[in-house]
């Protein structure tokens, strides 16, 4: 095969894979969770509140205009400096310089994660006005329950009661069993000593199992100040019995494409990285493997990458100004994530200047990326180790992809046999430490990154399908290098250009590699990840064993067993995914120092704050703290 043949052959893998990445695309979101918000959403407040305040599951950046508060006529009104706490870099706090008319005001939250993505999320509030003496202002609540939240009973009822906390219209009434069909009921009638009472009336005995009610309604005085409400509980006839046991499967995800998605920052990525890799790599090669020969050829070599690597570059940059309309200028290169780009530019241009230390200059530009692209700055993935293994593996894969197209690229003046003798085996050293480092590094991130996870949760993940294929690639590629070491050593004529064709469809498979690598750091590794974690917590001290089953979108059961005997009177389990999403129910007790709950608890892909409350029989309550992570692409509120 001639080297011509071997280009072409390389040039069409690679624009092929580029092809495929812009057919089958798919949503990227921001990548760090919403974990609470003050007021939270949809509280109705007795009187103006003196801060607006957000917490992030990661540290985030900040600007001017990252809270907005927009009253009910659309109106922006002014609050005070934005700032991050300085004791907790999760903690957003922005104060207000006015006191809030009575109203509904929702809050806009722009903020940047630590890989570049910009997070938009919205909550509402309102502040009740006390001018107007009515008790029963607030969120419509159901009070109690002839059927209780988490208790079993030994007979079926003939009708169920529900009493609110004020008149009450209700709008839908939904009665399911353990296999989600649903119980025949008559209409819903008001009691007529007591308007804030409804009976639903049963048209059939209930079998042996579990119950969930889900219940609408809406004040009956059309007040508008009193919003409506919604909510769910569980009662069991018999024996509890978890949702879905014995009956087809229900747990419905959304539809997942098995594409890869290559959006315009992911091609700002590519074009960055290609060109940084290539720039430091072919320097390496030039001054400590052929000490700065044929510097002419060098040259011209440097101006095509530079170019690449400034149009990814200056790419990355439109990306975030477009992400960041509202922001100036000014405002908008203040942010880390636009004068480290700034400073990669500065670096490489002064590169194509000053020859004597481009390695230098170039090596500096690349270990700024992990600094504004990846997931190796959040402090969850390791903080600081995880940096220095990231600035491993994207060394090392410009050593060796770099110096690779160096090697491969001969000068034309050059006998292939002697250039092989003269660079061969210095390369094949530096291409050997290199992917070792490669190897391990990699390794280390996908373990942080990744720390529980599914077969299916990681095929059904872009971050984990990407992580597959890299891998394979690089395996591939590992194999391809290994019998070019033995052939480089055996230094015979008839092998030298056997080198070159392996090295070019080594050098193909190390750009895809790089494009997989791209699409890695832009998708949210969350989105394979799946599983239950129990969060730091030194004021508690009950132990419990804790399982979720299964971790997905639909019917779950909780199981919460208590590892003490201890007096224990209830347990609770609130389950929540800020900003206005929660849901809490009693436990059913099941056994001696076991409960559970099940239901469609899981709600979307993301992040599920999740407490269990464990009531003491002398009334004390320990509250133990835990995350779920449900694995899907598309994530709510990160």
């Amino acid at each position: 095969m001639s080297r011509k043949l071997v280009k072409t052959c390389t040039l069409f893998h690679v624009l092929l894979f580029i092809l495929f990445f812009f057919i089958f695309t798919e949503p990227i979101g921001a990548h760090s969770a919403l974990k609470g918000t003050t007021p939270s959403g949809s509280e109705v407040l007795k009187k103006s509140p003196s801060t607006i305040e957000v917490w992030f599951k990661d540290p985030v950046e900040i600007h001017k205009e990252s809270l907005q508060l927009i009253d009910t006529d659309g109106n922006k009104v002014p609050i005070g400096n934005t700032e991050v706490d300085p004791e907790d870099s999760t903690h957003i706090i922005a104060k207000l310089d006015q006191e809030l008319k009575p109203g509904k005001y929702s809050v806009k939250i722009n903020t940047i994660a630590q890989d570049g993505y910009v997070i938009n999320e919205e909550f509402t509030f309102s502040v009740k006005d006390t001018a107007i003496k009515n008790k029963s202002f607030g969120i419509l609540e159901l009070v109690k329950s002839n059927l209780q939240d988490g208790i079993v009973y030994e007979q079926s009822p003939k009708q169920m009661e529900l009493v609110f906390n004020q008149p009450v219209n209700i709008n839908v009434v939904g009665i399911f069993d353990d296999k989600r069909a649903p119980i025949s009921t008559k209409a819903p009638e008001s009691d007529p000593d007591n308007p804030n009472k409804v009976i639903i009336p049963f048209t059939e005995e209930l079998a042996s199992g579990t119950y969930q009610v889900t219940w609408i309604g809406s004040p009956a005085n059309n007040d508008k100040q009193v919003l409506a409400n919604q909510g769910v509980f569980y009662f069991a006839i018999g024996e509890f019995t978890p949702f879905g046991i014995g009956g087809e499967v229900l747990n419905v995800a959304p539809s997942t494409s098995y594409g890869f998605t290559l959006e315009r920052k992911q091609l700002a990525y590519w074009l960055m990285f290609v060109g940084l890799t290539m720039l430091f790599g072919i320097a390496c090669f030039y001054t400590f493997i052929i000490k700065n020969q044929y510097l002419a050829r060098w040259n011209k070599m440097n101006l095509l990458f530079y170019l690449i690597s400034f149009s990814g570059i200056t790419l990355l940059l439109v990306e975030q100004k477009l992400a960041l309309s509202e922001l100036s200028f000014s405002d908008f290169f203040l942010l880390k994530f636009s004068w480290i780009p700034i400073v990669q530019l500065i670096l490489l241009t002064l590169g194509i200047w000053l020859k004597k230390v481009r390695f230098l200059l170039y090596g500096l530009a690349l270990l700024l990326s992990p600094f504004i692209i990846g997931h190796a700055t959040y402090p969850r993935y390791g903080g600081y180790i995880t940096l220095v293994a990231s600035s491993i593996h994207i060394l090392g894969a410009a050593i060796w992809i770099g110096c690779l197209f160096a090697f491969i690229a001969k000068p034309k003046q050059e006998n292939a046999m002697d250039w092989l003798k003269k660079a061969g085996p210095s390369f094949s050293k530096w291409a050997f430490i290199s992917m070792i480092g490669i190897a391990v590094s990699g390794i280390w991130m996908s373990v942080a990154f990744l720390p529980s996870f599914s077969i299916q949760s990681l095929i059904e993940s872009e971050w984990g399908r990407s992580l597959i294929v890299k891998v394979a690639l690089f395996l591939f590629v590992i194999s391809v290098a290994y019998f070019q070491r033995k052939t480089i050593k055996k230094l015979g004529s008839k092998l030298a250009s056997s080198v070159y064709k392996k090295g070019w469809i080594e050098l193909t498979y190390g750009v895809m590699i790089i494009l997989f690598a791209s699409t890695l750091v832009a998708a949210n590794p969350s989105a394979a990840e799946q599983g239950l974690y129990k969060e730091p917590n030194p004021e508690q001290s009950l132990e419990l064993d804790v399982k979720v089953t299964p971790i997905e979108i639909g019917l779950s059961t909780i199981t919460i067993k208590l590892l003490e005997d201890v007096p224990v009177s209830n347990v609770r389990v609130k389950l929540g995914m800020p900003p206005d999403w929660f849901i809490e129910n009693n436990a059913f007790k099941v056994d001696e120092g076991t409960y559970k709950l099940t239901g469609n608890l899981l709600h979307a892909a993301g992040t599920v704050n999740m407490t269990i409350k464990v009531t003491m029989e002398n009334g004390e309550e320990i509250q133990i703290p835990y995350e779920i992570v449900v694995p899907g692409e598309i994530r709510f509120n990160e």
